[in-house]
């Protein structure tokens, strides 16, 4: 049975946290290291009230995380990362990690995605589709004009269920330098508006 969770429970929260890493781990395990350790520290950083899940026969399979004017997907704390990195490394970790947590500013009319994530065994079976559209529609009950994301240059596989879903480039950031240790150069604002 598939449902779609408007918040993520607490009881989920490893899960969580395991599908926003894996799918992030290639932009931030050169900046970060420490795949474990860091997947610990972005697992308690994640408001889980700002997240739409999809769980299938009890497991979660997929997850969406939002920005708002009321607050973000991703923050991570000092003192977890502190804890889990040292000083050194914990310190950069959290500059570095909350950067990519904040993202870019959003106008208080667009609800803003921060994440998209599918369990890396689950890809290919719609779960991003339907993520999508339940945020439609939770951007329709709350009052929001526009969704938006922002989705890198080397990532076509989701820049395409992007525009099948109606998003529309609307500005390119360029990062020349980062190719070499991020494996992205560009990243795309896109936006759909909502009738």
């Amino acid at each position: 049975m598939i449902e779609i969770l408007q918040v993520i429970p607490e009881t989920l929260r490893d899960q969580a946290g395991k599908i926003y890493y894996d799918a992030f781990q290639r932009k931030l395990q050169p900046l970060v290291g420490q795949p474990l350790k860091t997947s610990r520290v972005l697992t308690a950083g994640l408001n889980l009230n700002l997240a739409i899940g999809v769980v299938v026969d009890g497991r979660l399979c997929g997850l969406a995380g939002l920005h708002n004017q009321a607050g973000i997907f991703s923050r991570v704390t000092l003192p977890d990362s502190l804890r889990e990195l040292g000083l050194a490394r914990g310190m950069f970790s959290w500059a570095v990690l909350n950067l990519f947590g904040a993202g870019a500013n959003c106008p208080p009319e667009h609800l803003r995605i921060a994440a998209i994530a599918v369990d890396a065994q689950e890809r290919g079976k719609g779960y991003g589709s339907l993520l999508l559209n339940s945020i439609f529609d939770k951007a329709r009950r709350e009052g929001y004009t526009s969704v938006r994301l922002e989705v890198v240059d080397t990532n076509l596989r989701a820049r395409q269920l992007y525009e099948r879903a109606g998003f529309l480039v609307v500005q390119t950031h360029s990062y020349p330098i980062s190719s070499n240790w991020l494996g992205f150069s560009r990243d795309h604002v896109m936006v759909k508006a909502l009738g």
